[in-house]
């Protein structure tokens, strides 16, 4: 990985959006606690809900038509928050040392994880769930996870013998495999998540490698 641009634009990592209202904060944290165990968001009963968030019944429709709709906002909500933290971590640490990148990035990424365990544990639940909509919208807003890290790369100038292409497809195949790391790494002791850590920066390093190694030789043979 090579040097890098100073800083990042501040509006590249803002903390976007507002505060979510608070009747619609509450059943979405108390849909998250309630999933939280591997069920899915389509079990959940409105009384049940509405008794874990403390609140009356008819509250959830002044927020949302179906569950399915609040599924879709808990997901992003965490997205919004995990997004502009991962891009910022990943500036900071291109400016201080590029090639602590892949590591600082594990870091921030499992330990938001831990600190959103409910939510993590619910979106991987979902992304084999039998709610087709629940299923595409934790797949697309990973998507938006690994689209970020991609552009990043590419501004950061971390990997320039790579093609965009390349790069978005590396991206993609790191942030399912943190993702799926991040259930293990919440159940894990302080040693095991160290070593995930570590296990998470090789593979980070290695695809990226391979993927320079691979653009080398099909270059060569051009």
């Amino acid at each position: 990985m090579t040097s890098v641009p100073a800083a990042a634009p501040a509006a590249d990592y803002a903390a976007p959006g507002q505060e979510l209202p608070p009747g619609k904060r509450k059943l979405i944290e108390a849909a998250l606690r309630l999933t939280a165990g591997g069920r899915s968001f389509a079990s959940l009963g409105l009384r049940e809900l509405a008794r874990e968030a403390g609140l009356n019944p008819n509250t959830f429709y002044r927020h949302f038509d179906t569950l399915d709709d609040l599924a879709r906002e808990a997901v992003e909500s965490v997205s919004r928050r995990l997004r502009p933290m991962l891009r910022r971590e990943r500036w900071l640490a291109a400016h201080d040392e590029p090639h602590s990148v892949p590591r600082r990035a594990c870091v921030a990424f499992f330990e938001f994880a831990l600190e959103s365990r409910e939510a993590f544990r619910s979106a991987l639940a979902e992304y084999h769930g039998t709610s087709p909509a629940l299923r595409e919208a934790v797949r697309a807003n990973l998507h938006e996870v690994s689209a970020e890290m991609a552009d990043d790369v590419v501004q950061l100038n971390l990997m320039p013998a790579l093609a965009r292409e390349t790069i978005d497809e590396v991206c993609t195949q790191i942030v399912l495999q943190l993702f799926h790391l991040s259930d293990e790494y919440i159940a894990a002791n302080a040693a095991r998540r160290e070593a995930l850590i570590g296990y998470a920066e090789r593979f980070i390093v290695r695809l990226f490698a391979g993927s320079a190694l691979l653009a080398q030789h099909e270059a060569a043979r051009a």
